[in-house]
Order: C-alpha cells, then structure tokens, then sequence
C-alpha cells in the first residue's frame, strides 16, 4: 500500500510540473519604445572603509524602433545616443559619442554604452551596470512617459 500511495505521489508530482507556466525564448518580448523619465544612480562602495558614495540624477530618454537618445544632467552622466538590441534578460547600448577604440569605462563621465541586464514591464524600464568586484554600480530606474 506505501509502495502504491509513493508511485500515485510521484505520478502527480510529475503531471504537475508539466503544468506549470514555462517562459522561454519563444515568448514574445515587449519593446521598450517611447518616452522615459526616471533616476540615474552611480554608487561607489571603497574596498578599504566600506563607505557608499552615491550619486543621483535626473535622467530621460527617448527609444524609437532599434535607436536611443539619452539626456538629463550632464554634469555627472554623459549624454548619449545611438542604437540598442535587446533579448528578454540584456540590452546592449552601442553609444555614437564613444570614440572608436576607446573603452567607455575609462571616459571621465559614464556612457550609456555596452551590455546590461534590465527589466521592463510596459511602464517600468530598470536596468544596470556593475564593475568587479562591484565596487561601482550604475543603476537606471524609469518611468514610461505619455505621448
């Protein structure tokens, strides 16, 4: 009877993960097309005293088809533009303003330029940067903007 009742568990057990919802590659991805407004954040954490040093702008940006403008307070971010691919885990900045050659991670000011892990649900379009070993994170949270 023990035998029966573990083969009858492990039997629904089975049919039950069959039915649970699979996301995958096929499942289509929502663009992130349109107007944005939101927050950059640059956060610094020092190795040697664990002291966070933060930054924070305001930032928008405007993605029509596969291109890109990104403006705000240039002061502390650097304005960029250029096109962008994307799957449903990354999207890749491929910034115009970089200099052929030059690594955007050297440049004085952070460019919108390489590959970031991000989320976007229609409205809310989150994503990020970080360096090893995560000493210096860039964080980008913004908000869908009516036409």
């Amino acid at each position: 009877m023990k035998k029966q009742l573990l083969y009858i568990l492990l039997g629904v057990t089975i049919l039950s993960v069959g039915c649970i919802k699979n996301t995958n590659d096929s499942d289509p991805v929502q663009p992130p097309q349109g107007k944005f407004a939101g927050k950059f954040f640059r956060i610094h954490r020092s190795l040697n005293s664990f002291i966070k040093d933060t930054v924070k702008i305001d930032v928008t940006m405007e993605m029509v088809n596969d291109t890109y403008r990104f403006t705000g307070d240039t002061s502390k971010h650097a304005g960029s533009y250029g096109k962008f691919n994307y799957n449903q885990s990354y999207i890749e900045w491929v910034d115009n303003t970089v200099p052929a050659g030059v690594n955007s991670t050297t440049l004085p000011k952070p460019h919108l330029n390489g590959l970031y892990p991000y989320v976007y649900d229609g409205t809310t379009f989150k994503f990020a940067a970080s360096s090893v070993p995560d000493t210096l994170t860039y964080y980008y949270e913004l908000k869908k903007q009516a036409n």
